[in-house]
């Protein structure tokens, strides 16, 4: 039976992704005579009981807003309008999911974001926040004014994207309804929901609650006596152990209940995640982020996939109705660009390479000397193509996004030297102008540095995916050149068709980060043969992570627990976990601070005492490694 679509004004809606307080969030064309113009984001402001009145009357500074705010991590070619009453802004169609979602999602499937993930998720939303800041409206900075989950979203390639900037009078119009209320009450400012103007430090602490959020897989509680508490000692989610206190201090300081006790904008927020980010402890990259994403929501992407294709060659002939005589207030764009293959190309990289070994490693008859030369020429090409060029491929498209994010960094810096200096010719500005200009080049800047350090990690990326890749080729020629040679056999039937192996399922490349660099490379996904009791796997890998059965205690000496002031930190470890479920190796990999060694050699002795039902994969019992976060508090002795 063929589809039937639905028409909303001038897009067909095709899909719909969410509903929620503020409404529905669709997969939609834009039309035109013969076909889409493009593939669309549409959120429609549909929730019954909205006024609608109070969010169509900022259409026109929104549609103003879109025309002169372009950043990387705020939604592209952005048009909003009123359909029958309704209010609606679509944004080029970008393969994603809302942020909302990805949080659901985690907590349903008890896949928890990892710190790194979430660091990385809000310090773009941050990114978008900050670019916006160089825009003036009215004369003050632009800010966003309803962060909430549900207006952004997680890109399947890794990147984050903010809409809705220029609705946020009209959305806290609506406060008073119950459902926009409940949808808004753990992420935006108590002084906003009591009809206070937002501000740069209300945008903040909607980026302290959606991290607090991912971290702890619970959103902040709305009554300030829970919220409080939520916040005394906060938990990771699925008991991976507390927020480290590095983290926690940025998610305090970003959900003070005094504006003025919170950092004074988003671009300090972002400041001081890059600290964290960049600072060695923490190592996120935007590679990473999209594997997760891509484990995450595997089916619903290849589902997209096929929908995409099948929806941009809809007949809209049915649909389409000549445009009214008013111009349209959405800007032409041209169409959104497929969903990128960066970590699919991996992904099939690595399973090209991971089938290929089998074969070679596991049929019944062994090679000759020169299939096997063949072979090893086949795996070879593999690692120097399927991964390599995919790295290189996102190496790329990083630095044409950099050479385009100097040239227009270096035409703005002119642009303001030459108002600075009087040059001939140039056009006289006040100095509100300039400061304007100075805000936009101190962003400009800012997003330059940001695509640098990204390009950086991909760079670095590289580098461990050839070390890799290398050392796959070493095993597996070691393991060809130890088989014994087989004796010749003549066959004289064909093999049954249950002696061919089967492909091993489409699996996405994951970077072992677990285990420290010395160690050999965790046994990956393959067939389930090559699996064997006391493998070291990677955690991501495991069927069943190990669950503690006993736990050490930190037992301080009394030159600690003796201390007048107190003391408070944590101290981060990763522990190798057998496959007996003992501890075999603990080590240090975030000391305590200030440096105290007695508090630190007192966690791994703790440590050395846990007791663990073993990690499984493929119905064996593995070897992993795992990060454990050990929170120490000393209260002052009297």
């Amino acid at each position: 039976m063929a589809d039937t679509y639905s028409r909303f004004g001038e897009f067909l809606l095709l899909k719909q992704r969410a509903q929620d307080g503020l409404g529905t969030l669709w997969r939609a064309g834009e039309m035109e005579r013969n076909g889409f113009k493009r593939i669309v984001w549409l959120r429609r402001f549909d929730q019954a009981g909205l006024d609608r009145a109070a969010l169509s009357a900022d259409v026109p500074a929104a549609n103003q807003i879109a025309g002169i705010l372009k950043a990387a991590n705020v939604v592209r070619n952005a048009a909003y309008g009123s359909e029958g009453g309704v209010t609606y802004v679509a944004w080029d169609y970008v393969p994603s999911q809302p942020l909302d979602q990805v949080m659901a999602r985690a907590s349903q499937e008890q896949f928890p974001i990892s710190i790194d993930n979430a660091l990385l998720i809000v310090e773009k939303l941050a990114a978008s926040l900050a670019a916006a800041s160089a825009v003036e409206v009215k004369g003050e900075p632009l800010i966003h004014g309803f962060l909430v989950p549900h207006l952004a979203l997680v890109g399947n390639d890794g990147e984050a994207q903010v809409a809705g900037f220029g609705l946020a009078r009209g959305l806290r119009a609506n406060l008073d309804r119950a459902a926009v209320r409940k949808l808004a009450e753990p992420y935006v400012a108590p002084e906003v929901l009591a009809k206070v103007p937002a501000t740069g430090r209300s945008d903040v602490f909607s980026l302290g609650a959606i991290l607090f959020h991912i971290l702890s897989g619970q959103a902040l509680p709305a009554d300030p006596l829970l919220r409080t508490a939520a916040l005394s000692a906060p938990t990771l989610a699925f008991d991976e152990g507390p927020i480290p206190q590095d983290v926690l201090a940025i998610i305090r300081t970003a959900l003070a209940q005094l504006p003025d006790d919170r950092y004074a904008s988003a671009a300090e927020f972002k400041k001081e995640l890059e600290k964290l980010l960049y600072g060695g402890v923490y190592s996120p990259t935007t590679f990473n982020l999209a594997l997760f994403m891509d484990r995450l929501f595997r089916n619903e992407i290849e589902q997209e996939d096929r929908d995409l294709q099948r929806e941009r060659a809809v007949d809209v002939g049915a649909y389409y109705q000549p445009p009214k005589s008013e111009a349209p207030l959405q800007p032409v764009a041209a169409p959104a660009a497929s969903r990128t293959g960066l970590y699919a190309a991996i992904a099939g990289g690595v399973v090209l390479l991971l089938v290929t070994g089998y074969l070679l490693l596991n049929r019944s008859s062994g090679p000759s000397g020169a299939d096997q030369a063949a072979q090893k020429k086949m795996l070879q090409d593999l690692v120097n193509t399927q991964v390599a060029q995919a790295l290189q491929a996102k190496e790329d498209q990083l630095r044409k996004e950099l050479d385009a994010e100097k040239a227009r960094t270096e035409e703005l810096r002119k642009q303001l030297e030459s108002q600075q200096q009087g040059a001939a010719g140039a056009k006289p500005v006040s100095a509100e102008e300039q400061q304007r200009l100075k805000r936009e080049l101190a962003a400009r800047e800012a997003e330059q540095r940001q695509k640098e350090a990204e390009l950086l990690k991909v760079k670095q990326q590289q580098q461990i995916e050839a070390e890799k890749a290398r050392q796959q080729m070493a095993q597996a020629q070691a393991r060809l050149a130890s088989q014994p040679a087989p004796a010749p056999v003549v066959p004289t039937v064909a093999p049954p068709a249950a002696s061919v192996p089967q492909t091993a399922p489409t699996q996405p490349p994951v970077i072992p980060t677990e285990a420290p660099p010395s160690e050999p490379p965790p046994a990956a996904a393959g067939p389930a043969s090559t699996v064997r009791e006391g493998d070291l796997v990677d955690i991501s890998q495991v069927d069943v992570q190990p669950q503690p059965l006993v736990k050490g205690k930190v037992t301080l000496p009394a030159s600690v627990t003796a201390t007048r002031t107190g003391l408070s930190g944590d101290v981060v470890l990763k522990v190798l976990v057998n496959e007996k479920g003992g501890v075999e190796e603990v080590r240090v990999q975030r000391r305590f601070e200030p440096p105290k060694p007695v508090i630190d050699d007192a966690c791994v002795e703790a440590v050395k005492q846990y007791r663990y039902r073993p990690a499984m994969k493929d119905g064996q019992k593995v070897r992993v490694w795992i990060t454990m976060t050990m929170q120490i508090k000393v209260q002052p002795s009297r």
